[in-house]
């Protein structure tokens, strides 16, 4: 094993034994707010499947590569390969369009209560959990292709000029229909990308506005309303630069790969790495501006705390 594969070894390992439990924190404590206050806010909705999709995608893509890299790879067949690369890049999708769709919610909840806009948000909330399934479902037919060309490394030789990730390799037999998908893809994730920008760049302009409009008003009730909003906006702001920083670089090394005639898996890899850094990361800014979850996270570490000293 040679020192770039052992760097990648911890990297990853790191990444997932953080990432997984992390998101799956945020999900209980969600759980537990949704048990004690019957209902969740629209937004808390869309970050559960935020975070959902996100543990998902680590678990799936994550934990294969660390036990392939280790030379533990117990994916032999076919179908346990499809399925764990197929989970990963569904979550993929579903995450980066669930990010897209809070950052138009929360557009759409900042606009001025004109008519045009009033009819938007009665809309935006009755077909919220229809918008995200329908994410979810859009994703899951648009990867589809993955189970064809798939398949599993097991104890054969792999042709130098396929794609692999150690377990996994892509068979190509009609390079026509790839480009095509790739195109697809590519464009799927430019879309959704430049969606969040839009609409971040919507927040910022009525932010100011409210600020504008507010900074001579006194009144304690309409400067903590206009707090709030802007509090709410400016962490819907930092998920979306942190998903666009995290695509931007991806998408430098997916520009790099594509003048090469044979992708190296190290730079596969890393290309997974930092595109996964975003379910690394994102959980700690919904715990930073969070306070329900924040109080459930200093709970449990007080809980910790007295069950060590009582042991002792």
């Amino acid at each position: 094993m040679d020192f770039s594969s052992t760097i990648m070894i911890i990297l990853f390992l790191l990444q997932t034994s953080i990432g997984a439990p992390t998101n799956i924190f945020i999900l209980m404590a969600y759980a537990h707010i949704s048990h004690a206050e019957k209902d969740l806010k629209p937004i808390d909705v869309i970050l559960c499947h935020l975070v959902f999709a996100n543990m998902l995608g680590l678990v799936t893509r994550g934990l294969p590569q660390i036990m392939s890299d280790l030379g533990l790879n117990n994916i032999r067949n076919d179908a346990s390969c499809k399925l764990l690369i197929y989970t990963y890049r569904t979550s993929r999708g579903v995450s980066i369009c669930v990010t897209s769709f809070l950052s138009v919610y929360q557009a759409i909840t900042l606009a001025p209560s004109t008519t045009q806009w009033l009819f938007l948000k009665s809309r935006a909330k009755k077909y919220l959990i229809p918008n995200i399934v329908g994410s979810w479902l859009f994703n899951m037919l648009l990867n589809a292709y993955t189970l064809r060309i798939l398949h599993a490394q097991g104890n054969g030789t792999i042709p130098e000029a396929q794609y692999n990730v150690g377990f996994c390799y892509s068979k190509i037999t009609v390079p026509s229909l790839a480009l095509c998908f790739n195109i697809i893809m590519n464009g799927h994730d430019v879309f959704f990308v430049g969606l969040m920008l839009s609409c971040s760049v919507y927040i910022l302009y009525v932010l100011k506005r409210h600020r504008d409009q507010v900074q001579y008003i006194h009144s304690t009730r309409q400067n903590s309303k206009v707090t709030a909003e802007r509090t709410a906006a400016k962490n819907v702001i930092t998920l979306v630069s942190l998903y666009v920083l995290c695509f931007g670089v991806d998408t430098g090394f997916l520009v790099y790969s594509g003048t090469l005639l044979i992708v190296p898996p190290l730079l596969s890899q890393i290309r997974v790495f930092i595109s996964s850094c975003y379910a690394l990361l994102s959980p700690f800014v919904i715990i930073s501006f969070n306070k329900k979850i924040y109080r459930r996270l200093r709970y449990s570490q007080k809980e910790e705390r007295m069950e060590h000293i009582n042991t002792n």
